[in-house]
């Protein structure tokens, strides 16, 4: 993402956010004191999330020449401003008392631990040079701002609706918490759910996935399904299976018949849901957006899934919006600046309020409304307890979030203080292969659905295409609550010396996120099991893959590549972490997400989207955006 953007556009709207009020911390000397330093240059490292980050100094006999980060593997967007900002500071101000960046706490603490050292290295007065400046005081100015459309968050629903709000004429404020527009969608998989994908985006279609359509059909004829709906899909496999088409059939009414077995109730609704991801899909495809062949993923093993062609995660999403900005669309991006409130006339909300990093206050109306998209609650431990009715958690269990910085909820407490109802609060979602340090899904090594799960003690546990809770609740039921996936060199989805997210292999195996060995009794010692309890779990499984029948736990989707069995083999340490929250503020979803209150009624000026309303989550709530800027402003 251009910083360069979002800088110039602010700037049009009024707002400063030069190098010092972004950083939250303009230091003023404090005190004379001084240090010298032997002259050279010097190197330290310190943990990132990912992996060390390095940092170069250059120094004079009494003086930091220079700094700079010499070697990361941070999350690209998420980390940029820190990258860029702390080592000018330390240099420009002589000073390691700089604060975090909002949002790239762990890179910045790298960054800063790291300089540190080199300053010990040269012979300096860290101490000295941590107390030798203090934070200005916060900004106490007010400003008004005016837009057609203002959006909280900057995430993938939020920039979304932005941007297709802005390419139908109007004029969009966004404020986001973060540092970096993309929230979730940056550290997510990327994948975008997209009924009917282009068929040459389609892999080869199996008898099993042949067996499982037909299933389908018959568990919706004893459904409440209306029936033109029925025959349509009924018509749309016949006609498939008479083309010869050897392409994965798909289609939306497939999707959402998938989503409300056994009862397939409200089915219009939903219907119109799955239909939006797919005008999304083909929006995206339609403006030169590029995909990988579409393929299952953890707990939705039907291959609808679209990954992005270019960049890690999700990033190429944010590079297109910022595409589309820097080529006209007046869409003016504030970063480091939450809304805090919304602004209310009557029964009707008029704007919102967000409070710059700089303490400045922006007061922001709009003329056509407010779109709340700051995601959902999976980072934050007490609102999640609050609303659990599923989880066994206990008082003083850290609940671990797959979730960036800024997603606690704040857009459903807003929402609630104007009086939003709620709903499917307690659908707290979790991810089952996430990483036992830090939680992410980037570090996975395995492919999600081709792959063997065992437990510490290198023993199969479940079925390993379950939904995410049913997986989540086995996994905690095993010892430390967690477990290996066990690949091969066919299912690895490693690409020379990266994983499957550009992440170093080296490097996850010398933090001890990855374990490789040459033969199945090598891996379990690396992995502390029995050699022998492993290979026979192994060989088990193999046999059980290559019948494609699962007696022990029904596991009913395999491919050709399924068995374990080609060196060198893997074990990625996972377990659970919240992911996505399903409820939030209830909205009229036909009607471009409006926001009701508790009796269905609509709140004026008000619209939700993605995790901060009921319902949806994941990258395929960009289809919201679109569907709510032609619901505004016409197609």
């Amino acid at each position: 993402m251009s910083r360069r953007t979002f800088m110039k556009t602010a700037t049009i709207a009024g707002v400063s956010i030069a190098v010092f009020g972004l950083s939250g911390c303009a230091p003023a000397a404090t005190s004379e004191q001084q240090t010298s330093f032997t002259a050279g240059t010097y190197t330290a490292s310190a943990q990132g999330k990912f992996a060390p980050v390095t940092v170069e100094m250059t120094f004079e006999s009494d003086s930091i020449a220079s700094a700079k980060v010499a070697k990361h593997e941070e999350t690209e967007y998420i980390s940029d401003r820190a990258i860029e900002e702390i080592p000018a500071l330390i240099a420009e101000h002589q000073t390691l008392n700089l604060d975090t960046i909002t949002g790239a706490t762990l890179t910045s603490m790298a960054i800063l631990t790291a300089a540190e050292d080199c300053v010990k290295q040269a012979g300096g007065d860290a101490k000295a040079l941590k107390a030798n400046y203090e934070a200005p005081a916060k900004s106490t100015e007010v400003v008004d701002l005016e837009a057609d459309v203002v959006v909280a968050g900057a995430g993938a629903s939020g920039m979304a609706a932005a941007v297709c709000c802005a390419q139908r004429g109007a004029k969009v404020i966004v404020v986001e918490k973060s540092c970096n527009i993309g929230g979730n969608g940056l550290v997510c998989g990327g994948y975008l759910e997209y009924p009917e994908t282009p068929v040459e985006l389609r892999p080869t279609m199996t008898d099993a996935q042949k067996a499982e359509v037909d299933a389908k059909i018959a568990a919706a004829e004893q459904s409440a399904i209306p029936a033109t709906y029925l025959d349509e899909l009924k018509q749309q496999w016949a006609d498939w299976l008479a083309s010869g088409e050897t392409r994965c059939f798909d289609s939306t009414i497939l999707e959402s018949v998938e989503y409300n077995l056994p009862d397939c109730e409200d089915f219009d609704n939903s219907h119109q849901v799955t239909v939006r991801e797919k005008e999304f899909g083909d929006w995206l495809v339609d403006s030169g957006f590029k995909f990988k062949e579409a393929v299952g993923i953890v707990g939705y093993p039907w291959p609808r899934w679209a990954v992005p062609a270019e960049g890690r995660c999700g990033q190429s999403y944010f590079q297109f919006y910022d595409k589309a900005i820097q080529n006209g669309c007046d869409v003016q991006v504030m970063l480091t600046t939450p809304a805090t409130e919304l602004i209310t006339e009557g029964d009707a909300v008029v704007g919102l309020v967000a409070v710059g990093e700089d303490g400045t206050t922006y007061n922001i109306r709009t003329s056509q409304g407010v779109v709340l998209a700051t995601g959902g609650f999976s980072g934050n431990p007490d609102m999640l307890r609050e609303y659990n009715q599923i989880w066994n958690w206990s008082d003083t269990q850290a609940i671990p979030t797959t979730n960036c910085y800024g997603h606690d909820g704040d857009g459903i407490t807003m929402g609630l203080s104007v009086g939003c109802g709620l709903a499917l609060m307690h659908l707290q979602m979790p991810f089952p292969f996430a990483d036992c340090q830090n939680a992410t899904d980037e570090t996975t090594v395995g492919d999600d659905i081709d792959c063997v799960i065992v437990n510490k003690e290198g023993k199969r546990f479940m079925d390993e295409v379950l939904d995410r809770y049913t997986m989540t609740e086995n996994i905690m039921a095993q010892p430390d609550q967690m477990m290996f996936m066990i690949s091969d060199a066919d299912t690895s989805r490693v690409e020379g010396d990266k994983n499957r997210y550009g992440r170093d292999m080296q490097n996850l195996i010398d933090q001890k996120q990855l374990y490789v060995a040459d033969t199945i009794e090598e891996l379990a010692e690396q992995i502390g099991c029995d050699p022998q309890t492993l290979k026979a779990t192994i060989d088990r499984y193999n046999e059980i893959a290559r019948a494609k029948e699962d007696p022990d736990f029904g596991r009913t989707v395999f491919s050709d590549l399924s068995p374990i069995e080609n060196a060198p083999f893997y074990a990625s340490p996972r377990t659970w972490a919240m992911h996505i929250t399903t409820g939030g503020i209830t909205t009229d979803v036909v009607g471009g997400y409006r926001a009701l209150r508790e009796d269905g009624t609509v709140i004026e000026g008000l619209r939700a989207l993605g995790e901060c309303a009921c319902g949806m989550a994941g990258v395929a709530v960009m289809s919201q955006g679109l569907a709510l800027a032609k619901d505004m402003f016409g197609e």
